[in-house]
């Protein structure tokens, strides 16, 4: 089970003789809540950080914290993009000026602006032609990353079960509302050479980790 919403998590099942602290357990499957969203605390994603994500870190709530959380969810993909937008706005690369560039963005405005171009004029009225597709360029770069990211978790949880025969539910707004997501993060699994496959969780509380439970085959 997968969310990719808001925040970010997952969960799946391991066999309980594989979990050290279950010793004597007698179940033989445990789901495990990774937690993955606190991925990259200890230094793991550095190399992968922009000074965009130093920004928005250095700002947040919890700085130092959430790394892998704040490079996909959508309550922090919009402000990558804002903080980009910002940094082109002040390099001459746009013509929108930078104080029209304050307004928060999330998930959902970066899903609008790549659907649909008008969304941008709503919101930024002096921009050009070359500045919606800057813009675009932009919101289409920092969700390519982040479903690169995603992949690349669920692609770990792949290899951690052996490799197997794996049906990943998937739920949360930004893989399921979002114009490219889903496609992007597919493509970069068959790249990876991962065959997990992802399908929409409508309950990711509930349903979602027993679909995982029961779609796991050795």
């Amino acid at each position: 089970m997968s969310y990719l919403g808001t925040g970010t998590n997952a969960a799946y099942t391991e066999k309980v003789d594989n979990v050290s602290s279950l010793k004597g357990c007698q179940e033989e499957n445990v789901i495990i809540n990774i937690e993955w969203g606190n991925f990259g605390a200890c230094g793991h994603l550095s190399d992968l950080f922009t000074t965009h994500d130093t920004v928005l870190d250095n700002n947040s709530n919890n700085p130092g914290k959430q790394i892998f959380e704040k490079m996909l969810g959508g309550l922090y993909i919009g402000e990558l993009v804002r903080l980009a937008l910002v940094h082109r706005a002040e390099r001459g690369e746009i013509s929108i000026p930078v104080k029209e560039l304050s307004q928060s963005l999330d998930g959902a405005a970066v899903s609008q602006f790549i659907s649909n171009a008008d969304s941008i004029r709503s919101m930024y009225s002096t921009a050009t032609e070359h500045d919606l597709t800057v813009i675009q360029g932009v919101c289409s770069a920092v969700s390519k990353r982040a479903a690169h990211l995603a992949a690349a978790g669920v692609a770990a949880i792949w290899r951690k079960l052996g490799s197997c025969k794996l049906l990943v539910a998937v739920d949360g707004s930004v893989f399921i509302k979002h114009p490219t997501f889903a496609t992007i993060m597919r493509d970069a699994l068959v790249r990876l050479g991962c065959t997990a496959k992802l399908d929409i969780a409508t309950d990711g509380s509930g349903t979602g980790s027993a679909l995982i439970a029961a779609s796991t085959v050795a």
